[in-house]
């Protein structure tokens, strides 16, 4: 018997057709399904079972619910994924500088404590960010210019970070304060090689892990712990006071753990300063003490709390004209 070569065509259709009973074959139906759910005595819904195999239909079903929902309900929920989004380019500016410094705004800022880059202060804020240092070698402590206490600002070096600023007192009352470095994120045990020069009024400090030993490191004053390196109490920040703060991040070449297994680690620190005592004051009083002094012009606050006050007497505060010289 002799017989034909099929087209191509009709290899393709013949394949189509296989492929569909192979699927008539596994696919179970509604009626089938429901049968199988009453037997087992399931109470879940067949249509739920039938999305979840069924991505196309999950997503006409979600936006059908989009399309049912009135403009109010809508607005809300651009609003809370407008949210979302400020909150997480929030988080990511917080990670992208190796030092920020902190002020709190609610028991410091709002009384006319500030910090700034420079010593003219002519941009107070509440925060301040380092620029980040990319793809840094380690170096020793004599590579460090003898000038780092001397220009404001970030001012970092090739491999190194360095920051100057200025905290001011330009408030409403003496007050105590308290500066903590900690360590906000590491990796790769670069922590464990890493070291911390803080100038404060011109005054050098080096911090370092301890050494394999538990001793201090040579000439460092150790980390208190793990997670914070150092704490600055000032009982008596006076108004017309300004103090002077430079911070030097750098990994110490000729500390013995600082090895190969480190290499491409970082480290991330940031400096927070907070009042001295605790204001066991209600928030409300608080809030209600501060709108009354606005509306009297005794000492007010911004509407908005975005500009520093000023309350000081004695003309713009400056490093220059600093009450302690």
């Amino acid at each position: 018997m002799l017989k034909t070569k099929k087209t191509r065509s009709e290899k393709q259709k013949d394949r189509a057709k296989r492929r569909r009973h192979r699927n008539y074959d596994t696919m179970l139906r509604i009626e089938e399904l429901e049968k199988v759910l009453a037997e087992t005595g399931s109470d879940m819904d067949p249509e739920t079972i039938v999305s979840m195999y069924m991505p196309r239909r999950r997503l006409k079903r979600l936006g059908a619910m989009l399309l049912s929902l009135d403009r109010m309900h809508l607005c809300l929920l651009g609003l809370l994924f407008a949210l979302f989004i400020v909150f997480f380019l929030a988080f990511m500016q917080e990670k992208m500088g190796n030092f920020t410094i902190n002020l709190n705004r609610l028991e410091m800022y709002r009384k006319g404590i500030s910090i700034a880059s420079d010593g003219d202060f002519t941009d107070p804020t509440a925060k301040l960010v380092a620029g980040s240092l990319e793809d840094a070698t380690n170096i020793s402590v004599e590579d460090l210019p003898e000038n780092l206490d001397q220009i404001d600002g970030s001012h970092n070096g090739k491999n190194y970070v360095a920051y100057t600023y200025y905290l001011r007192n330009a408030g409403k009352e003496d007050v105590g304060y308290r500066a903590s470095i900690k360590l906000s994120s590491c990796s790769k045990g670069a922590e464990e090689a890493v070291r911390i020069a803080l100038w404060r009024n011109g005054e050098r400090t080096i911090y370092a892990e301890p050494s394999q030993s538990g001793l201090p490191e040579e000439n460092c004053e150790s980390f208190i712990d793990h997670d914070t390196v150092c704490v600055i109490d000032e009982e008596e920040f006076l108004v017309g006071n300004v103090d002077k703060y430079t911070i030097a991040v750098w990994m110490e070449g000729d500390d013995p753990e600082c090895v190969d297994a480190i290499i491409g680690g970082s480290v991330e620190f940031s400096m927070n300063i907070d009042a001295l005592a605790d204001d066991d004051t209600n928030l409300f009083v608080k809030f209600i003490q501060d709108i009354k002094d606005t509306l009297t012009g005794n000492k007010p606050i911004d509407a908005w709390g975005t500009v520093a006050p000023d309350y000081y007497q004695g003309g713009e505060l400056t490093w220059k004209n600093r009450r302690n010289q």
